[in-house]
């Protein structure tokens, strides 16, 4: 029975086991002699072993009083604990929130932020804006498809980064897509699918800033307008426009899920409703933002102040030959023609080591196409009025003479310069048809335009796609 005392009247029985009926009388006792023996509490004789346990039913009396304690122990800990969060959680955590924004002060944080013109400008020590997109769209050619994008734009003062990986899903099969572009004011490098490839040129006339990311042809630019939809938006307050306006605090959705008070916008769409956000960290910075609507679009922007360094492939990428476009003269023929070299990147090369070539372009036995050089002469020798004169075999030989025209800047291959060449036809003006006009490094490396664009129709109609998601947020704020 529990609480009855043993014989002895100095143990009682709680239920599981006999336990010191009185406890305190012991340690008084041992407080108040401190340096003296402490008294048996066994006087009046019993043996001072220890009672045995009173058998229950499962054999294992103590082993429950001690599961029992752990047991108390652990709900006590655990309503604690639960007590702290729940203190964190709802009191302490809410006040590390940023304060929600008024129209006015998200049009003033946006104020303080880069606009795209300044970004492609080149005037920043350091800027990034990831896009990551998904999206369904469905083409009249390869039907419904899905298209994962992930493409970060980086710029500084003196070079510009895109990055871009992108998985085009078509009847369940995903096809891989990716491309990254370097561009400073030395070099321009490009790698996509595990090929890579460099042109190292001497100076350039624009920031590099400027020269990549408005250029078209480059994958990922496309992706450009979504980092700065947040000055669109602000015009559209200012202009008194109803966007719906709300604000509230919410941690940025990434892995790190900072801190942030977050803007939103609503809004139907030519049909489908679109809400876009943007997220500002404690000290007004923009951080980033998110749009969805409901066929399904995800967008997700991380943007970031740091600083731009060359990646790593750059420099073990292949070195190619001038990257540069020829613009045949409209008088030409296959004897006589003339050629303005427009070089990309508004790169200028150096004009020593350079050399106008004639050469043939054949394809191998894995149907791969090659250049194969026929005749050469120095470029810089062809600067004198008379030219370089030399034999060149055709259907029959012919005498050629070749001409190479700089204009500023001097001794360097440049927009506007031209190379011209002056066959003796023989009565038959095709009798070099077979063979191409151009120039070539000190390598014997023939220039050519590097081609930008993915080389696949269905990634560039998945521009398309992307382009026309980009726009439909757009339209909104225009």
């Amino acid at each position: 029975m529990v609480g009855e005392l043993s014989p002895d009247g100095n143990y009682m029985w709680d239920g599981y086991q006999w336990v010191v009926a009185q406890p305190q009388a012991a340690v008084a006792s041992v407080v108040q002699q401190p340096f003296m023996a402490q008294p048996d509490p066994f006087a009046s004789g019993l043996d001072s072993t220890p009672l045995p346990l009173a058998p229950d039913a499962s054999g294992a009396g103590g082993g429950k009083a001690t599961l029992r304690l752990a047991v108390i122990g652990l709900v006590g800990s655990l309503l604690l604990a639960g007590v702290g969060f729940a203190s964190y959680e709802f009191v302490i955590d809410p006040w590390l929130d940023p304060d929600p924004y008024t129209e006015d002060k998200f049009v003033s944080s946006v104020g303080d932020t880069l606009t795209q013109e300044q970004v492609v400008s080149g005037e920043t020590d350091g800027w990034s804006c990831r896009v990551e997109l998904e999206i369904s769209t469905n083409d009249e050619m390869l039907g419904e498809m899905d298209i994962d994008l992930n493409t970060k734009m980086s710029a500084s003062r003196d070079a510009a980064l895109i990055e871009t990986d992108m998985t085009i899903r078509t009847g369940g099969f995903p096809i891989p897509v990716n491309g990254d572009f370097w561009l400073s004011q030395e070099e321009f490098a490009m790698r996509s699918m595990g090929e890579s490839q460099r042109t190292v040129f001497d100076s350039m006339d624009d920031e590099p800033a400027t020269v990549l990311l408005t250029d078209s042809d480059a994958m990922g630019t496309e992706s450009l307008a979504y980092c700065f939809l947040h000055h669109m938006a602000a015009i559209s307050l200012e202009n008194g426009e109803d966007l719906d306006f709300t604000s509230s605090s919410e941690r940025f959705p990434n892995e790190d899920g900072e801190r942030a008070v977050k803007v939103s916008m609503e809004q139907d769409v030519d049909g489908a409703r679109m809400s876009i956000s943007w997220f500002f960290d404690a000290e007004d910075n923009l951080i980033g933002g998110k749009a969805t609507n409901d066929t399904g679009m995800k967008l997700l922007m991380t943007i970031t102040n740091e600083k731009l360094s060359k990646p790593s492939w750059v420099d073990s990428a292949t070195s190619g030959s001038f990257a540069l476009n020829l613009d045949e003269d409209l008088w030409s023929n296959y004897t006589h023609r003339t050629m303005t070299i427009e070089p990309q990147f508004n790169a200028t090369y150096k004009l020593e080591g350079a050399q106008i070539v004639l050469y043939s372009e054949e394809t191998d036995a894995e149907d791969n196409d090659i250049m194969i050089l026929v005749s050469k002469v120095s470029a810089t020798g062809a600067l004198d009025s008379s030219g370089i004169s030399i034999s060149v075999e055709g259907d029959s030989p012919s005498n050629c003479t070749f001409f190479y025209n700089d204009t500023e800047p001097m001794l360097e291959i440049s927009y506007g310069d031209t190379i011209r060449m002056e066959c003796e036809d023989n009565g038959d003006y095709n009798q070099l048809r077979d063979y191409e006009f151009g120039l070539a490094n000190a390598n014997d490396q023939i220039a050519q335009k590097m081609d930008l664009e993915m080389p696949w129709a269905s990634p560039f109609l998945t521009i398309i796609s992307i382009l026309g998601a980009g726009l439909l947020i757009r339209k909104r704020f225009e």
